[in-house]
């Protein structure tokens, strides 16, 4: 076998990482302080009761500037308690993602975070990888990187032993191991720490919307307040009083609650999800990920347990190699220091074999061939002193077979085995083999091989699945299974889990490649089990259902997942095992590998919008009666009847109800199919009922004599009525859950 480093022991290298530090890069804590900082102070109802003291103070009236400055106090203290549990729940979130890497530590393979890798650990080059340090190759057997993210250059470049590796750069092929030199704040900005440091800088298109209208709204709010204080200047000739009456009806109709409602019920839903493994990386991925209605997903580690087991080799009848000889070339077809789940299950199931591990003794790695993503399949070409040379070849069944030579007998042996066992569910392995020269050519290397058998796995269904099928179903969301597995162990897959499919609806890769353009995007339309498909074949996949209307969840964990994760409306990574390039590319990572994750998300995107729905509803219905009754005084002429600290006053009252008051619970939140900001019919509820509490409201005011009674009445009753106006919003939603 080939010698390979033993890399550091478990304790130097926890020296090592007292000396050197974790292997991370902090976020700009006080750039990020003074952007919040500034959030708050620029708040528009702190500035503008602001204003308004220092006009009070003007005009030597100190008890109403006083006033006014100590009654900002409490407006900003709201804004700094629920910026904080914003910014808490994003912290929270960004710390669930904690990547892992695979090093050389006392001789073993072992898995360890990226933050405790140190100078001197040997890092084991993963495909899909994104390398979380700097530092030399020392073993390469057709190792490709894409260094575009550090250097630029979009040609990914073969790498030799002797030749740097960078972080943040991406393994595209191959395998490799490598020294590390640079960790931490020493190394290249890797893409793990800029995923991180890139948090919610999208803006979904509900998110465009809101800000249109408020921007249109504060606009209008601003004009209307300049025109009714010019008409007060105009009357008066007091040009405080109509500074104060202008400031006044801007306090009122300035909607500066909707952003902050927004972001905090998206950054708590966020959180929530983080506490269920579900990290989102853009919070208005929440919200758009509710829309969805067609999911395409993988099948093993999210339908299914992920945690193969071997069961068996089952040898050909027609082949004479022993089992024993058949069962040490499955073991060479493995990488020598595996950390796939696969290779790993062979391992376990050959160890305990002595004469296996003894006819595996003395062959050295002189070729390795990595996965072909067209024919799902790799080989490895070993020397013996003894034996010469020899190919091993295994992967997908379909793709090992082009490379042997075939009988008629052997061709139906091989149907007959693949038959028997995909349609227990089971995942199957093709084992190939060819002695002799081999000239570095894959091409003529491979072709001539002699079909051995398949390894047949068994991969439990995950307990949640059905449940989740279920809800799906139920809530009219299409379900696609994508998978690199035999069409048949598919369907055996679908028919345990209750996925509906008719037989029309098992697609090959193969079947789809001899289909005209026409007939494949019907074909995407129609389908439920995709088998086989090529990362070209998902990309059309996720198109031609995007083109029909659809808004698609696309989940892969794979570096050939990465452009139809970017491409979906939603692209979610899949399990701990994702490769770094699926992470990047999707907007959710669901650190389990648990299909019930996606409904979690789904659940919580309703919740979350039917939770900003109601608190805008209650904002609008809050709003009128403030407005109505400032521009009744102002242009009546009547005695003021809401003065600055009053609105002071409504705004503590609204603003908690606003952001707490709302939240559902996930059995109140049911499928919708609503897209637009608010509906008409709702803005017009919102509206009449806030007529009604500002009629109230007036009434009250001459009802009562004298002056400041007036004020109170006022006052009391908005307040009473805002509690109202809650109280009835919760009732119509219980009454509407059951």
């Amino acid at each position: 076998m080939t010698d390979f480093p033993r890399g550091l022991s478990s304790d130097e290298a926890r020296r090592r990482l007292v000396r050197y530090g974790a292997n991370y890069i902090e976020d700009d804590h006080w750039r990020s302080l003074w952007e919040t900082t500034q959030k708050i102070i620029l708040d528009p109802m702190g500035l503008m009761l602001v204003v308004l003291a220092i006009v009070y103070g003007l005009i030597r009236d100190y008890q109403q500037a006083g006033i006014l400055l100590l009654a900002s106090i409490p407006v900003f203290v709201v804004d700094v308690f629920l910026e904080l549990r914003s910014q808490k729940a994003l912290q929270s979130l960004k710390a669930t993602l904690n990547p892992n890497c695979h090093v050389i530590r006392d001789g073993e393979p072992t898995e360890v975070p990226i933050s405790v890798l140190v100078p001197d650990d040997m890092l084991i080059f993963e495909e899909g990888q994104v390398l979380p340090a700097d530092g030399l190759i020392i073993h390469a057997t057709g190792l490709v990187v894409n260094e575009s993210a550090v250097t630029g250059e979009s040609v990914p470049v073969e790498k030799i032993v002797g030749d740097p590796f960078l972080s943040g750069t991406t393994v595209v092929a191959g395998h490799g191991i490598g020294q590390v030199q640079k960790t931490g704040a020493r190394s290249q900005f890797g893409e793990i720490a800029s995923v991180l440091k890139h948090f919610n800088k999208e803006r979904s298109p509900f998110h465009q919307r809101m800000n249109r209208i408020l921007k249109w709204g504060s606009a209008a709010a601003l004009v209307i307040a300049l025109i009714t204080g010019a008409v007060s200047l105009h009357r008066s000739h007091d040009w405080a009083g109509s500074v104060i009456s202008s400031m006044t009806f801007a306090m009122a109709a300035m909607p500066e609650e909707f952003p902050l409602v927004f972001t905090l019920y998206l950054s708590l839903a966020a959180w929530r999800l983080s506490k269920k493994g579900i990290l989102i990386k853009s919070l208005p991925a929440i919200e758009t990920i509710s829309q969805i209605d067609v999911i395409c997903t993988d099948k093993t580690g999210t339908l299914t347990e992920g945690v193969l087991e071997m069961a068996s080799f089952q040898r050909l009848k027609t082949v004479s190699v022993p089992q024993f000889e058949c069962e040490a070339s499955l073991w060479l077809a493995c990488e020598p220091l595996p950390t796939d789940s696969l290779e790993k299950a062979i391992r376990s199931y050959l160890e305990p074999k002595p004469d296996v591990k003894s006819r595996v003794d003395g062959w050295q790695l002189v070729l390795d061939y990595p996965f072909e993503t067209i024919g799902k399949h790799m080989s490895h070409v070993w020397q013996h002193p003894d034996d010469g040379c020899r190919l091993v070849m295994k992967g997908a069944v379909e793709g090992v077979m082009e490379h042997c030579r075939l009988s008629d007998e052997t061709r139906t042996a091989i149907e007959l085995l693949v038959a028997s066992h995909a349609n227990e569910g089971s995942r199957l392995i093709g084992l190939a083999v060819k002695s002799g020269r081999f000239t570095g050519d894959r091409d003529s290397d491979e072709d001539g091989a002699t079909f051995l058998g398949i390894a047949v796995f068994k991969d439990p269904i995950r307990s949640d699945v059905i449940p989740a099928i279920q809800y799906c179903n139920a809530s009219g969301i299409a379900i696609k299974m994508v998978t690199g597995d035999h069409l048949m162990t598919a369907h055996a897959i679908a028919e345990q889990i209750g996925l509906r499919h008719d037989d029309h609806e098992l697609v090959t890769g193969t079947m789809l490649a001899q289909m005209s353009e026409q007939d494949r995007l019907a074909r995407y339309a129609t389908g439920t089990l995709f088998a086989r498909l090529l990362p070209a074949q998902k990309l059309e996949l996720i198109q031609a259902l995007k083109k029909q209307g659809h808004h698609v969840a696309m989940i892969g964990d794979g570096i050939n997942d990465a452009p139809a994760l970017k491409l979906a409306t939603v692209g979610i990574s899949m399990g701990k095992n994702a490769t770094d390039v699926a992470r990047s590319s999707a907007e959710i990572v669901a650190m389990k590998s648990q299909f019930s994750a996606i409904v979690d998300a789904i659940v919580e995107g309703h919740r979350v919008k039917h939770s900003i729905r109601s608190s805008f509803e209650y904002l609008i219905a809050a709003h009128t009666p403030i407005i109505g009754i400032t521009l009744f005084t102002m242009l009546t002429g009547t005695a003021t009847i809401l003065r600055p600290i009053d609105i002071v006053l409504l705004e503590l009252v609204v603003h908690p109800i606003s952001a707490f008051g709302f939240d559902r619970s996930p059995s109140d939140s049911r499928p919708e199919v609503q897209d637009r900001f608010l509906t008409q019919s709702q803005v017009v509820k919102a509206l009449i009922q806030g007529g009604l509490l500002t009629i109230v409201a007036i009434l009250g005011f001459f009802v009562f004599d004298g002056a400041r009674v007036h004020t109170n009445i006022a006052v009391w009753l908005l307040v009473a009525g805002n509690f109202g106006l809650f109280i009835l919003a919760r009732l119509k939603r219980d009454a509407g859950s059951h």
